[in-house]
């Protein structure tokens, strides 16, 4: 038997009140070894998403979420806490097992609250029996490459579900927790993101899924291509809303939980859009963007930054195109860009949802 299979054996042997005294003593001292963590992460994800809920909502899910993450990283930590003296070697086995079994029990009990009142309508009841689960236990991103040959950048303690063989008109992936995709395109075959509340479609395109987690909200945000978001109506309770949002590179969809709303607006961090096939052979970066001016007019600068950006902006006062601008502002992101041009001409900007408002009185 491998050590993996005995590992779980001993683990469903304890769960059941089955494991005899010497079984119980080799589980310890497995579990005490810490090389069974990325095992353990599996099987507790594997036993969330098959178990059986009762039927009362308390924790909203993204909240549970975290929780399980922060309780799994516990177990770990229990090093820090509790000093090891030589002496005591053996029993401090005792005691790191032990916390990994209260991990295990910990976690079935905050996901059960958290899950209640789902039922047939969670999302763990909507991913197929038999998908592959990829499960990231460790620190940092790990790379899942798709049957189709996407590319999935998996967040720590993320979680990625997906079949072995994708079927003849459409991709479909099931995600929890956080994760950037670089989707192979194939118009003929759609790839869908499955994440809780809404369903993101792309033909190929890079993307990244997460939850904020200090409002609960879902944001999609847009790299490269673009993507329709959409509710998963076999989830959201009550009317369905005609609320399905495109949003394009530099942009991000927001859906609030509490309205069952789309906002979209713009990144944080606007870069400058580069398509696949302009990138220069063997390029994973996007051209290195020149932005030097010689009393050139805000018209042809505006057009410009709209074109390397892909974000429309809008001058309030057509007198603003007639102004003109001189320096270099290459280095600078796309904020600080703004800032300095209208630094010059006395404007200022704003954003706008997923426009830039230029105000000010402008130039004769």
């Amino acid at each position: 038997m491998r050590k993996n299979d005995r590992f779980s054996y001993l683990l469903q042997q304890y769960s059941a009140g089955n494991i005899s005294d010497n079984e119980q003593d080799e589980l310890f001292e497995l579990l005490s070894t810490s090389q069974y963590d990325a095992a353990l992460g599996n099987i507790i994800q594997k036993e969330l998403r098959e178990g059986q809920f009762e039927k009362s909502a308390d924790l909203p899910p993204h909240v549970a979420q975290e929780i399980i993450r922060n309780i799994f990283k516990a177990e770990k930590n229990t090093a820090q806490v509790l000093p090891i003296k030589k002496p005591l070697t053996r029993r401090w086995h005792w005691v790191a097992a032990a916390a990994s079994i209260i991990v295990i029990a910990l976690s079935f009990y905050f996901y059960s609250n958290s899950a209640k009142g789902l039922n047939e309508n969670s999302f763990a009841s909507l991913i197929p029996q038999n998908t592959i689960l990829k499960y990231n236990s460790a620190k940092v991103e790990e790379t899942v490459v798709l049957p189709d040959g996407s590319r999935i950048t998996l967040h720590s303690g993320s979680s990625i579900h997906y079949p072995s063989q994708f079927s003849a008109d459409k991709r479909e992936v099931y995600l929890e927790g956080e994760a950037f995709f670089q989707i192979t395109k194939n118009p003929q075959r759609p790839f869908l993101v499955y994440y809780h509340n809404i369903i993101t479609k792309v033909l190929g395109t890079s993307f990244t899924i997460n939850t904020n987690v200090k409002t609960g909200n879902v944001e999609v945000i847009v790299k490269t291509g673009r993507v329709q978001v959409t509710e998963n109506t076999k989830l959201v309770k009550g009317a369905q809303l005609n609320n399905a949002v495109i949003v394009t590179p530099n942009q991000k969809a927001i859906y609030k939980n509490d309205t069952r709303l789309f906002e979209t607006t713009l990144v944080e961090n606007p870069e400058p859009i580069v398509e696949e096939d302009q990138k220069p052979a063997g390029s994973q970066h996007n051209h290195k963007a020149t932005f030097i001016y010689d009393r050139e007019k805000l018209s042809d600068v505006f057009k410009q930054l709209e074109e390397r950006y892909n974000i429309e902006i809008v001058p309030e006062n057509a007198n603003l195109n007639n102004c003109v601008f001189t320096g270099d502002v290459s280095e600078q992101d796309l904020y600080t860009k703004l800032k300095i041009i209208c630094l010059t001409t006395n404007s200022s900007y704003e954003i706008n949802g997923t426009k830039i408002l230029i105000k000010g009185k402008g130039c004769e």
